[in-house]
């Protein structure tokens, strides 16, 4: 890929018009920095290209913390519970550690499932069965049922919309 590059003098320099600095982007309200535009424009007028500039969010000393994300902007609920449930299970009957669920659930969960795994030895479990009930804008309830053969077991968890991806924010486990 090539990229032309342009200088644009330093403000307050000799020479500077304040017409042709082009302020740079900041962080958007993820966390996330616009894309630079691919060409500047020609400041000799021949051949110029209009110049667009970025979309900049307001910045806030709140901007690092959790922000809630709209549905609109999260991958499918049902989906994404599904292999969240697998998972939880997966960690129960001992195949995946419970270090691979940090970035899906809060820390508070994270403490109960490692509480949970420490008092417990069960057979192996497999998932029967998962309902998805989205009660409001990027919130999903999930109810689970899970067990042996001849036992049955069950799991209730609530799905957030925080920055950017599904979060386990609450964990009710029927064991």
């Amino acid at each position: 890929m090539n990229a032309i590059v342009y200088a644009l003098p330093v403000p307050g320099s000799q020479g500077a018009n304040e017409a042709q600095i082009i302020p740079m982007p900041v962080r958007t309200k993820h966390g996330l920095q616009q894309t630079l535009p691919y060409e500047w424009p020609i400041t000799d007028g021949a051949n110029a290209l209009s110049y667009v500039a970025p979309r900049v969010a307001a910045s806030s000393p709140d901007d690092f913390d959790v922000q809630p994300t709209p549905r609109a902007d999260l991958p499918s609920a049902r989906q994404w519970s599904m292999r969240l449930v697998h998972a939880m299970v997966e960690v129960i009957n001992g195949v995946r550690p419970a270090s691979q669920l940090t970035r899906w659930v809060t820390p508070e969960l994270m403490n109960q499932i490692h509480m949970h795994m420490a008092n417990r030895k069960t057979p192996r479990l497999m998932v029967r069965s998962i309902n998805v009930h989205e009660t409001d804008d990027g919130v999903a309830e999930i109810s689970a049922v899970f067990g042996t053969p001849a036992r049955s077991f069950a799991l209730a968890m609530r799905l957030e919309g925080l920055d950017g991806r599904w979060k386990a924010t609450s964990l009710v486990w029927g064991m």
